[in-house]
């Protein structure tokens, strides 16, 4: 009986446990270190929404405001390396040219899992992503909850 309520219980755990990348899906919000409210949405379909310089982007859909790509349509994608500690995280963004989405760049960085609704995140804006979180990246790292 102790043996069947044991393999009971690992296959259940089996089942039921998440990827970090499913954990990672829904919606997460923060007040960074300049007290201005950010919010990202990770979506199971691998599209990310996020605020960038206050304004909030959709990442399934968004249109440059300004510069030489004005009017430009584009997505914001994400993709994660769940074999290292901290994980890998690269935001993509792309233009869609004739159709398509054409990649254009990419945002790297770190994410740890502090629990199931709190996650920290450090965005390279230099493309020299963090192999740590530590005092010398504590300016562009974030911890974001969960919206419930």
């Amino acid at each position: 009986m102790k043996k069947i309520l044991v393999l009971f219980l690992f296959l259940a755990n089996i089942t039921y446990s998440q990827t970090k990348k499913e954990t990672l899906v829904g919606n997460w919000s923060a007040t960074d270190n300049k007290g201005i409210k950010n919010k990202m949405v990770f979506s199971n379909d691998d599209f990310v929404s996020m605020t960038i310089n206050g304004e909030f982007i959709d990442g399934k859909n968004f249109v440059v405001k300004g510069g030489k790509n004005n009017g430009q349509k584009g997505t914001l994608k994400y993709e994660i390396d769940e074999s290292t500690v901290p994980m890998k995280m690269d935001i993509i963004a792309s233009a869609i040219e004739k159709g398509k989405a054409v990649e254009k760049g990419r945002l790297l960085a770190i994410l740890d899992f502090i629990n199931n609704d709190e996650i920290k995140i450090n965005i390279s804006l230099n493309q020299n992503r963090a192999s740590e979180f530590n005092e010398a990246n504590e300016d562009s790292t974030i911890l974001l909850q969960r919206e419930k």
